[in-house]
């Protein structure tokens, strides 16, 4: 699918000559390519930079991305999501299926087998868990890439999916925690964002507790 979807993108520029959005659109996503809001995403990817995501010395091998993700078989996933955010912010909404930091050490070798993939809202506190997990020996513990959950709804609310995330209860919800109020207009179209009362507070205490474990 991988030439596939390259040759696609070359071809786009010409089908439109021929074809209708609508028909053009109906193909993408029986290929499952959606086409994602260019520009959202592009500043979506600007905060992971800003961030400093880098210095987590997470490359391609260690990354995964989120169409990836979506396009996992859900009868037999070969991924198994971790939610590395708090529990304030699980509260809201999570990933069908994820699990939490705390499940996966209570017994890693369940997983052993499986590619475990961290996310949290952009990728940088599930970069910190990626890597520390991985200094822990867990080499099969990658992290989200694409902007993480706030990526993987741009995706799946491209889709035409209009409550990508699931409550604590199991149903389906378009509530998002954001970490802060600008990023909810980075999260996918329709959802609704809920943020920390004191976002740079909740930041600088995470990127302590990062120095302190994993001293980046």
């Amino acid at each position: 699918r991988h030439h596939t979807t390259h040759h696609l993108h070359l071809l786009l520029p010409s089908l439109a000559k021929h074809f209708t959005f609508q028909y053009i659109y109906h193909l993408l996503s029986v290929l499952k390519i959606m086409p994602v809001n260019a520009e959202t995403q592009k500043a979506l990817m600007g905060v992971v930079e800003n961030l400093g995501t880098a210095k987590f010395g997470l490359g391609e091998s260690e990354t995964v991305g989120v169409q990836e993700i979506i396009n996992d078989n859900s009868d037999n996933p070969s991924y198994v999501l971790l939610d590395a955010r708090s529990e304030e912010e699980r509260n809201v909404s999570m990933i069908a299926g994820a699990i939490t930091k705390d499940d996966f050490l209570v017994n890693p070798d369940k997983y052993k087998d499986s590619t475990v993939v961290c996310y949290c809202t952009v990728g940088y506190i599930s970069g910190a868990c990626t890597l520390e997990l991985r200094n822990q020996g867990h080499s099969n513990v990658k992290n989200m890439g694409d902007g993480a959950l706030l990526g993987y709804t741009l995706h799946k609310t491209s889709a035409g999916v209009s409550k990508p995330l699931v409550k604590a209860d199991g149903s389906a919800t378009n509530d998002v925690h954001t970490f802060m109020d600008d990023l909810a207009p980075l999260a996918g179209e329709g959802m609704v964002g809920k943020s920390f009362a004191d976002p740079p507070a909740v930041l600088e205490a995470a990127n302590a507790a990062i120095k302190e474990k994993l001293g980046v």
